[in-house]
């Protein structure tokens, strides 16, 4: 009996041991927070009890707090970090926190009751795409076209500016992104170059004439006009009646940008050029600004920048800009036969923001007065009568080049004006409204209806501007739009 009782102890200690030996063995796969002296809770360095993949939204670095979305959960929280939170990056190396972009996809480890981050290693297995300027926005259709592909936006797709989390309808088609995911789901898109805004101030001596910002927004000067424009530092020409002018700009982000033009006026220096134009069909009619012109003889034409229009039955019209700046110069006009066309190739996905590039064939400009060769570019774009979908955006830019008597522009078919019908903003309530950079008026405001693509700017003083690319019908009916309340400016 005295034997069989020892039995049982010995059988107990062996298995108390293996119960201490397993449990000193899962300490030291994991780390875990030791009771101390005094009821205080010290917790080791690296331990962890919850592990998640996330986007980092925001980081405070005074404070030390980084938020993050959950990408499995798609809900935000805050974790604070320490001097013991190791930073990685996708290959291991420690780094800053500094060093950590909004948007990045982050594998995280954390103790989920004290919201203290333990370890973050950027994910190895995230792809990114930088630079992104060409792509299509299909917001209804929840996708994303860009080198060629179609990629799925996730319903917590992250869009990140001037490191805060923003909407998808702040994506201009003129800014620049960078893109993250996996296989083919976008996890977070950053606005690398955003967009600002222009507005001209004394331009009374040049409305009627044009202006011409970068190599992409050529349009008619207009009283009270805003344009938008890619942040950065861009050459702004402004030409009218013979008169021009070169000045720098710089416009930032979000932010409203204001050039004084009146110190351009210079009537006494007037100057003008000589203009042979060859034009294919013959038959075709030729207008400069508006103003229809005999191409069998030689056309007198103020220096400065000019619209160019050429129509014929059974062609495609086309529109180009000239920029006189020479004697005399040869312009060749080519038209295109019709083609005839399907629906699918003449309506956009609604909701859509594309940034196209115009697919430019040039041809060879003489300058007889000074000997020089210029570039004839006629860029090639169809106008589209799109259904109309709030907050939807899709627009095409144009191009010009800045060589003396140049000439560059676009075909196409012409926007369709519904007669007696109107587009009406009903909201926000007390906005003032920007068509196509041409005020128009204050919210709630109706104007003409005319097809195709346009640009609705929303402005109103103490709070964020935004911008909408609306895509307007041609039926016999009239159409509104509501965007949302404009985000107060901190």
């Amino acid at each position: 009996m005295y034997k069989s009782k020892l039995h049982k102890i010995g059988k107990i200690v062996f298995l108390m041991i293996c119960v201490l030996a397993l449990t000193a063995c899962n300490q030291s796969e994991q780390p875990k927070k030791e009771e101390a002296q005094g009821g205080f809770v010290k917790i080791a360095p690296g331990a962890y009890d919850s592990a998640d993949t996330a986007v980092v939204l925001s980081k405070q670095e005074k404070t030390q707090k980084i938020t993050f979305l959950n990408l499995e959960k798609k809900r935000n929280y805050t974790l604070n970090y320490d001097g013991t939170t190791k930073f990685l990056n996708k290959y291991g190396n420690q780094i800053a926190v500094g060093q950590l972009e909004e948007g990045e996809i982050v594998e995280i480890q954390f103790l989920k009751e004290e919201k203290l981050l333990a370890n973050l290693t950027v994910s190895d297995d995230i792809w990114t795409y930088e630079d992104v300027s060409k792509y299509e926005l299909d917001l209804k259709a929840g996708r994303m076209k860009f080198m060629d592909e179609y990629y799925t936006l996730e319903e917590n797709t992250v869009v990140i500016s001037d490191k805060k989390q923003v909407e998808f309808i702040d994506i201009h088609p003129q800014d620049i992104l960078k893109i993250k995911g996996k296989d083919h789901k976008i996890y977070s898109i950053s606005i690398e170059t955003g967009h600002g805004y222009l507005r001209l101030l004394n331009s009374e001596y040049f409305i009627g004439g044009w202006i011409e910002v970068g190599q992409k927004i050529i349009q008619k000067i207009e009283e009270d006009m805003l344009l938008v424009v890619p942040e950065g530092t861009h050459s702004v020409y402004v030409s009218h009646s013979g008169m021009e002018g070169t000045k720098e700009v710089e416009i930032v982000r979000n932010q409203e940008t204001q050039l004084d033009i009146g110190d351009l006026k210079k009537e006494d220096l007037i100057k003008y050029g000589n203009l042979v134009f060859t034009v294919d069909p013959e038959g075709a009619t030729v207008s400069i600004d508006g103003k229809q012109i005999d191409t069998s003889r030689i056309v007198k034409a103020t220096y400065g920048l000019h619209q160019i229009m050429a129509k014929a039955e059974g062609y495609d019209t086309v529109i180009q800009y000239l920029r006189v700046n020479g004697n005399s110069a040869n312009v060749s006009i080519t038209l295109e036969e019709e083609k005839e066309r399907t629906i699918s190739e003449n309506s956009t996905t609604t909701g859509t923001t594309s940034s196209t590039e115009n697919n430019n064939t040039n041809t060879e400009n003489q300058n007889t007065g000074n000997n020089n060769q210029n570039s004839n570019s006629s860029n090639k774009e169809t106008t589209n009568a799109n259904s109309s979908n709030s907050g939807s955006s899709n627009s095409s830019s144009s191009q010009s080049n800045s060589s003396d008597n140049t000439v560059s522009g676009s075909s196409t078919s012409g926007d369709l004006v519904s007669t007696g019908y109107k587009v009406t903003i009903e909201s926000p309530t007390g906005a003032e409204v920007y068509v196509d950079g041409n005020y128009v008026g204050i919210v709630p405001i109706s104007f003409a209806k005319k097809s195709g693509s346009h640009e609705v700017t929303v402005r109103k003083s103490g709070y964020m501007t935004r911008t909408y690319t609306i895509d307007v019908d041609n039926e016999a009916k009239d159409i509104s739009y509501s965007f949302s309340d404009l985000t107060p400016i901190e």
